[in-house]
This record gives structure tokens, sequence and C-alpha cells, in this order.
């Protein structure tokens, strides 16, 4: 049995000699801990429903900040294991759209890719917001969420906007 306290703790300390396994098994625990809090997420409209949901990804990832970043500067990301954490990820995106009802009636592949690209490149802005808040991200995840919304009707017109944000 995997004592993923320990685990952070190892992350922590030797970010760089964990291996494959325990690097998807820490992801997991992020994930895990947005899915065990989507009771609160807010189901009053559909904005504030992938507001509050990328907001607790980014709850998730703060609560280990400093392991975050140490892993992510020290860590040599294989194709194979990059491969492996973007399935995982798309996994919990997907199983969270459905549990929040927030599938749209089509392109429900695409739309889950767009969610993870959203949250791919706020963690961009999330690195260099110290703010106690998150007042940056939040502003970005703000932003996104008009674009995932103006694009519904033409959702490659988003990728091919967050391309050229992120490429810039």
């Amino acid at each position: 049995m995997l004592d993923i306290n320990a685990l952070w703790e190892k992350a922590g300390v030797q970010p760089n000699a964990l291996s494959a396994s325990e690097i998807q098994a820490l992801i997991n625990d992020r994930l895990s801990t947005v899915t065990d809090k989507l009771s609160s997420v807010s189901l009053h409209n559909k904005d504030e429903t992938l507001f509050d949901l990328m907001m607790l990804f980014f709850d998730s990832l703060t609560e280990k900040r400093n392991t975050v970043f140490d892993l992510y500067s020290s860590c040599s990301f294989e194709p194979s294991l990059i491969c492996d954490m973007q399935s995982q990820i798309l996994s919990a995106i997907d199983n969270w759209h459905q549990e929040l009802s927030l599938h749209w009636p089509f392109g429900r592949y695409v739309q889950n890719l767009l969610f993870f690209c959203a949250l791919i490149y706020t963690v961009n802005v999330w690195k260099d917001d110290i703010s106690p808040d998150n007042s940056k991200v939040m502003a970005k995840i703000d932003e996104l969420i008009r674009w995932i919304n103006s694009s519904k009707s033409a959702p490659f017109d988003l990728i091919e906007k967050l391309k050229n944000t992120i490429m810039g």
C-alpha cells in the first residue's frame, strides 16, 4: 500500500528520485482531491460551475505548491510519462464533466481537450501568482470561460486562440 503522505514528503526532499509511477500517484492524489470536493461546486449556471471546477484544480495544486514546483523543475518528463499524465488528467476531466453535467451536446472529446488546454495554460499564470487568493488565476479563468462560451459553436477557433496566446 502506497503512503501518499510519505510520497509527498519524498517529493519535497528528493523530487528527481521519483519514479514515473510515483509521479503518477501524486497526480492522482491531486486529481482525487478535486473529485472528492466536487459537491462544493456551484451548479447555479455553467460559468460558475466551470469557474469553481477550475479553482478546485488550482486549490489542490496550491496545497502542495512548493513541492509541485520542485517536481516540475527537477523531474525528467519522458514522452511516455507525459502521455500517461495527459491521459490521467483527461480521464479525470471527463469524469468531472459527467458528474457536473457539463458536457456539450456534441464534441465531448474536444470539450475535454479544451478544458485541459485551459488548465495547462492557466498553470503558467498560477506559477507566477503569489497572491493569497490566486486573483490572477481567477481573472484568467474568467477570460478563458468567456472564450470557451464564445467558441461552443466553433471549438476549433478556441484551440487556435489558445495556441496563439501560448505561442504569442
